[in-house]
């Protein structure tokens, strides 16, 4: 499917219109996208129909082959990249930890050919740092909400992902759905009919809905899902802007498990921020405990415990290609115990 047709899927609100002229990948902000064949279905569409979740599973999921096709999530992608880049990494992803992958885009604001490319490429970091203080929404947030009350009200599980700044996404379309369940169940002066509204939507969404970061940017989290927080060691992202196991403790949040790798690159290497590497540390920690890869819910009970054995860089055959996912290649060297097969 071309970019011409991928945008007639979309039907776009006319005050966006402006905005997509000027950074075409806009138009896909917001919406879902099937990961293999990159075709995108309008959101709203989407959550209108009969089974929404049931839809997404079967025609917007992107499994890997032979997959059981038991278990999928909905991603949200990090900063700075076009839909057809979040797709290349989320078919990474999906085939790596054995998982189905329904991507919920986060455009850029990149072009192929901006006209002022000194500027062009900071408005993703200028955008993403306005994020980060509240002072800006995309479409993502308010459509993650809608559907993650979807699952609650109608009681089905739902697995969100997020990357770097997805998961300020997530964070803020988390505190999102709660307000808007409260709003629609409570008047705004009834304090203690809201208190019981809390209680009940935390409830609900902590027997549903799994929230699994990478990278994450955000230190409140609201409570109520379950979460795994994953991390390589010196990235930059979770240790000062994010949420740690040290400010879990001050924040009294025993909720929220940690994923935590050794160290893999040098100090200040933005690379440790790289998802393609912790997936793949990820995915030896699965075998090192004989867990099934994509079993993420046996992951879960073995953090709740203490027991889990977190794999560590010297254990990893790295894979060929991991030059073709690098943002900077002499990153690659940082990595004294790398073996890459040539």
């Amino acid at each position: 499917m071309d970019k011409l047709d991928k945008t007639t899927q979309i039907v776009s609100p006319w005050w966006r219109w402006p905005l997509e002229a000027l950074f075409p990948d806009k138009k896909f902000d917001g919406q879902f996208q099937n990961p293999g064949s990159e075709e995108v279905f309008d959101f709203d569409s989407v959550i209108s129909s009969v089974d929404p979740i049931n839809l997404i599973a079967s025609d917007i999921a992107y499994y890997p082959e032979n997959d059981k096709r038991e278990l999928f999530t909905i991603f949200v992608s990090g900063l700075g990249q076009r839909e057809c880049e979040s797709s290349k990494r989320s078919r990474r992803y999906a085939s790596t930890l054995l998982t189905g992958i329904a991507n919920m885009n986060n455009s850029s604001f990149l072009k192929q050919r901006p006209i002022i490319a000194f500027i062009n490429r900071y408005l993703d970091w200028i955008n993403g740092a306005l994020d980060y203080l509240n002072l800006s929404g995309s479409p993502v947030i308010k459509n993650a909400a809608i559907l993650i009350n979807y699952a609650v009200k109608n009681s089905i599980p739902l697995n969100l992902s997020g990357d770097s700044l997805g998961t300020i996404y997530l964070a803020r379309a988390i505190k999102l759905a709660k307000a808007i369940f409260v709003n629609e169940h409570a008047r705004v002066f009834d304090f203690r009919e809201r208190q019981t509204q809390e209680q009940n939507w935390q409830q609900h969404i902590s027997q549903l809905v799994n929230v699994f970061t990478f990278g994450n940017g955000y230190r409140k989290w609201v409570l109520g899902p379950n979460y795994i927080m994953v991390f390589i060691e010196g990235d930059v992202l979770p240790q000062k802007f994010g949420i740690t196991p040290q400010r879990a403790i001050e924040q009294k949040r025993d909720d929220i498990k940690f994923l935590v790798f050794q160290r893999l690159f040098t100090e200040g290497n933005f690379e440790a921020h790289n998802m393609m590497f912790t997936i793949e540390l990820l995915r030896q920690t699965f075998k090192k405990n004989q867990i099934e890869v994509g079993d993420f819910t046996s992951l879960y009970h073995k953090l709740n415990s203490n027991t889990l054995e977190i794999a560590t860089p010297d254990e990893i055959s790295w894979p060929s290609d991991m030059k073709n996912y690098v943002w900077n290649p002499d990153s690659l060297k940082s990595i004294p115990s790398l073996s890459l097969h040539e």
